[in-house]
């Protein structure tokens, strides 16, 4: 099976259409900003021009939205792509804090999310967050920019088709926010959802994996919840097997097979995927890059492509260059990659065909470019 020939086709229905009319945009303005683009793949080259890092940190440094904050580079990823293991390693190696959209992640001393925000003793609450805020061996970056984890949307997990179609104003909106708790004026803990200025945003990092080790991770997540959850009948009912995936994925696939059949968004593509396992995260996992492409394009703001399998094939040099991209120096060794979460086994051989597709066939330019190597 080869399909390294194939190319993007017209994007189905009239949801697709802003999309593309951005992303065509971006893509012609892209000779005027070459090298912003920062592709780290062993099927794309590595390129960066001399001194980008200090005329934009420079010029960053000195923006008022800012607040007197360091700007912030985003970690940009469909869940379960790699976003631990990349917030852990840029910790570890420069003894630096990083921080996320999601106040969970976030505990101050006095149990409450401590925001970036806040600074030089002035009081600010909503995201982004310091993660582990109190930790006693890591201290705050004094330059660069800050790693920020945002999972944005459209990546809802077993949920119907009217949850998980977005344009981009909407994607663009969910990347910037959070939830957090508050203590409200009755001195009750209340969940809030906050938000901050894209102009915060000068960089960011764009995590991509292997389609099929990242769907059935997904499931894998879902499964550690149910064991938090104590939930012993779908324990029982969804292993964390090949079995059980696929089971899994039945299920939800009954579930919504009316919706997906009528939904315009599935128009010449159904009847392709329809029996694949979980074929409903494959269209989310392509419209969450073809989104995430079109939202950093449109922002203008430089972005790193880091593959999955970068990690396993060529971890100094990623490591290096990522750190190098947010202005962060080394100290101490990384922690271990575990390497070997592969799960193309989960899938046949028709039904990997079969995603190959609806790939060729939904996919942006660029989220083909960056993706079509797993199917060849």
């Amino acid at each position: 099976m080869n399909t390294s020939n194939a190319k993007p086709s017209t994007i189905l229905g009239g949801l697709y259409l802003l999309m593309m009319l951005s992303f065509l945009a971006g893509f012609f303005l892209l000779s005027e900003w070459e090298g912003n683009i920062l592709r780290l793949s062993t099927f794309t080259s590595l390129q960066l021009k001399e001194g980008i890092m200090e005329s934009e940190e420079d010029r960053f440094v000195d923006d008022s939205s800012l607040r007197g904050s360091l700007p912030l580079a985003w970690l940009m990823s469909f869940p379960n792509s790699g976003t631990s293991y990349t917030i852990t390693m840029v910790k570890k190696v420069t003894g630096r804090n990083t921080a996320s959209n999601y106040g969970s992640e976030s505990r101050g001393d006095d149990g409450m999310s401590a925001s970036v925000l806040a600074h030089n003793g002035t009081a600010a609450e909503g995201p982004p967050f310091w993660i582990n805020p109190t930790s006693l061996t890591l201290s705050r970056p004094s330059k660069g920019f800050i790693l920020t984890k945002t999972h944005c949307g459209s990546r809802c997990n077993n949920c119907s088709v009217s949850k998980y179609v977005e344009i981009h104003a909407l994607f663009l909106q969910h990347c910037l926010e959070g939830r957090y708790n508050i203590i409200d004026h009755n001195g009750q803990l209340t969940e809030k959802l906050g938000s901050y200025e894209k102009a915060l945003v000068k960089r960011a990092v764009h995590l991509i994996r292997d389609p099929f080790d990242n769907v059935v991770s997904r499931f894998h997540l879902h499964y550690k919840n149910l064991v938090k959850k104590n939930k012993t009948d779908h324990i029982a009912a969804y292993p964390r097997t090949r079995e059980g995936f696929r089971r899994f994925c039945y299920d939800m696939g009954k579930l919504y097979y009316s919706e997906e059949e009528h939904s315009k968004i599935y128009t010449d593509v159904f009847d392709t995927v329809k029996n694949v396992p979980c074929h409903a995260d494959f269209y989310r996992y392509i419209q969450w890059h073809n989104l995430a492409f079109t939202t950093t394009l449109d922002m203008r703001v430089p972005s790193m492509i880091v593959h999955y399998e970068n990690y396993t094939d060529n971890f100094n040099r990623t490591k290096d260059t990522l750190l190098a991209f947010l202005g962060q120096e080394g100290v101490y060794n990384a922690p271990e990659f575990v390497t070997g979460k592969t799960y193309r086994d989960y899938y046949t051989a028709d039904e990997i065909n079969a995603v190959s597709v609806l790939f060729s066939k939904l996919a942006l330019e660029e989220t083909w470019l960056n993706t079509k190597h797993y199917f060849v």
